[in-house]
């Protein structure tokens, strides 16, 4: 009986900390949509979707950079060419693969397509205005908060609301 007990005990504990792992996970992807935005495009034959996301905020650690996600969806939308600026200055681009940190933020699906921008960050800017150009170009302009202010703090074990 005592063995049956202590089973049962490890059990339930093991199926309380993966339930924290994947609530950690879904609260991670829920703060980065606090600090994205969205604007639909058309390229004649095929709308798409366009998402952008300010992952500093959220990352779980500090970054020197400023760090965002770019997602297409659907992943079939026809690019020419992908070119970023951030506040003017053209960004670093990489496509996020499957195996990336960085889809534990996001949403993730079939059908889109990921991919990571950045560039140095520059403490005195405040506002980002970011730029993408696909098949045609839009801007979209984000915001710098100071770090006190993010729903993450740097000590990952503290939340603030």
């Amino acid at each position: 009986m005592k063995i049956f007990i202590l089973v049962l005990i490890l059990f339930l504990f093991n199926a309380c900390s993966l339930k924290d792992d994947k609530i950690t996970e879904i609260n991670l992807k829920t703060q980065t949509l606090m600090f994205s935005q969205k604007k639909k495009i058309d390229d004649g034959k095929l709308s798409s979707v366009i998402t952008i996301s300010y992952l500093n905020p959220v990352l779980d650690e500090k970054a020197k950079e400023d760090e965002f996600a770019l997602q297409i969806t659907p992943n079939t939308f026809n690019i020419d060419h992908l070119k970023v600026y951030i506040n003017d200055k053209e960004a670093m681009i990489s496509k996020i693969d499957k195996n990336s940190k960085y889809l534990k933020y996001l949403f993730q699906n079939e059908f889109t397509s990921y991919f990571k921008f950045s560039l140095p960050s520059n403490q005195n800017e405040t506002n980002l205005k970011i730029k993408i150009c696909l098949n045609h170009c839009f801007e979209l302009n984000f915001q710098k908060y100071p770090k006190s202010l993010y729903y993450r703090s740097e000590d990952i074990d503290t939340q603030y609301n």
